[in-house]
């Protein structure tokens, strides 16, 4: 039950840290919201700009104004609509209501980007302020129930790891199966050693050895990584697995060894497994005194 209150906790938290940490502050969602018009002004005046030179290509005028070969119109919309206002010409209708267009967009343009100017840049601190202001009670709310969710379910999942305990079907202590490992893979080793002229069918057998370790009590000593954090934390369990995860990378390569009857590669790989696997017997015997 407490697990379930803390996923609940923990997507309430996540839904309100999300939203409220999306909103914008006031001020600063004002100066988007014109950065964005000027944006879309400055595009239609463009595509006005493109319209009237078409219109006066198809009314075989010369280039002005920015169309064909004529000097590009450049710097800001007001410069623009003082280029423009400063030439006189005698065109057709269509021609000259398609220029006033392009002249009235310009106008648009100026008031845009005068909005935006007016607003200035807003600094790192006023625009927290403002978001604090606007959304940080909500987003607080969603942190505090993220945070407690966690929590929550950190202790739960704890707890019943505890509660499986030692005499729960099917559980054995991390320390008693690590026993068995490393026993069962010292007497492969002193049998390996004890062979001068190993057979194939001496590596076939030691094969299917190595193959019951590794598929039975080294199987459910690396599964035992929840139980074994849930007791000594993170940096305990780093200093059992590192250990114990090269002995499985030896016993791997041994494996594989015995497979391709690469006899000295397969006992110097078994040797080196015994070896991690008796430091790690070292870390957890550190670890349990440090109780």
């Amino acid at each position: 039950m407490n697990k379930n209150i803390g996923l609940i906790l923990l997507t309430i938290g996540i839904g309100l840290t999300a939203g409220f940490g999306a909103v914008l502050s006031p001020g600063f969602r004002k100066a988007t919201l014109a950065s964005g018009q000027a944006t879309m002004a400055a595009a239609a005046a463009d595509a006005l700009h493109v319209e009237y030179c078409a219109l006066r290509k198809e009314s075989r005028l010369e280039d002005a104004d920015g169309c064909g070969d004529s000097p590009p119109l450049v710097g800001t919309s007001a410069e623009k609509l003082s280029t423009l206002e400063q030439r006189r010409e005698i065109m057709l209708v269509g021609v000259s209501q398609a220029r006033v267009a392009y002249q009235i967009a310009l106008k648009k343009c100026i008031t845009f980007d005068a909005a935006v100017t007016s607003m200035g840049t807003q600094g790192p601190g006023v625009r927290l302020s403002g978001w604090f202001g606007a959304g940080g009670a909500g987003f607080g709310l969603g942190l505090f129930f993220l945070v407690s969710g966690a929590w929550i379910c950190r202790k739960a999942a704890g707890a019943a790891l505890v509660d499986e305990g030692e005499d729960s079907p099917g559980v054995i202590d991390f320390g008693a199966l690590l026993g068995e490992v490393a026993e069962a893979t010292a007497v492969l080793r002193d049998e390996m050693v004890a062979l001068d002229a190993p057979t194939e069918a001496d590596a076939d057998q030691f094969q299917a050895q190595l193959e019951e370790i590794q598929k039975d009590t080294l199987a459910r000593l690396c599964a035992s990584g929840p139980r074994v954090q849930a007791r000594y934390g993170l940096h305990g369990m780093a200093a059992l697995f590192s250990p114990l995860s090269g002995a499985e990378r030896r016993l791997n390569r041994a494996w594989a060894a015995l497979v391709d009857r690469h006899w000295p590669e397969a006992l110097e790989s078994v040797e080196g497994a015994v070896s991690e696997l008796t430091e790690t017997r070292a870390a957890l015997k550190a670890l349990q005194g440090g109780e």
